[in-house]
């Protein structure tokens, strides 16, 4: 078993645990019962992307993250998140054609905890997050486009949230995420990434 794979069995289970032991506090405590948010930042490789025929561990760096994604309640302050998101991470020019990027884009199906119901509350989510990666490397025949065969892993982090109107809030945040992600002409790549990242969310 992966350690991604080993992960994502923890991480529902921890939440739950941490929802039910929060007392009778209530969904409530969010932005609202139902929140959409939209979210932008900056993603980081951690241990950078690797397979298992050769490494990139020096040649990929940060780029640009945007999500959204919906909040609703489920029990007690646990909520659900369903979202999208594409993460971009530059790629250097040995590995990949000039200004090009590899592009991570999946969905989002978490857990959500928001504690308090304060001005200035925090959250912790993670669940499972699909990544179909799609890149333009260099080979010996010249450029080749690369798009993974699906993929899935985990997201985990947490913020708080700032409340700036009746229903409304900032959300910055952090999240860690890990995933295997196949192809047919490469072996599978890992993908190890954190994203530092600001939200607006609506409640209604």
């Amino acid at each position: 078993m992966s350690r991604g794979n080993g992960a994502r069995t923890w991480i529902v289970p921890t939440l739950l645990g941490l929802g039910l032991g929060v007392g009778s506090a209530t969904a409530e405590g969010q932005e609202g019962p139902y929140a959409f948010q939209v979210r932008g930042g900056y993603t980081l490789p951690v241990a950078a992307f690797s397979d298992e025929a050769r490494g990139w561990e020096e040649e990929s760096g940060g780029g640009a993250s945007l999500g959204m994604g919906f909040t609703f309640p489920l029990y007690r302050v646990v909520g659900g998140y369903l979202g999208f998101s594409q993460h971009r991470f530059s790629c250097d020019e040995d590995v990949c054609q000039e200004g090009e990027a590899w592009v991570s884009t999946g969905f989002d199906v978490a857990l959500r905890i928001v504690l308090g119901e304060q001005r200035i509350r925090p959250w912790i989510q993670g669940g499972l997050h699909t990544s179909r990666i799609e890149g333009k490397v260099q080979d010996e025949g010249g450029a080749q486009d690369l798009t993974s065969h699906g993929g899935a892993g985990y997201e985990v982090g947490g913020g708080i949230l700032v409340k700036i109107g009746e229903r409304m809030s900032l959300s910055p945040g952090v999240r860690y995420g890990a995933g295997d992600v196949p192809f047919s002409v490469q072996p599978t790549m890992q993908l190890r990434y954190l994203v530092f990242d600001l939200g607006l969310v609506i409640g209604f």
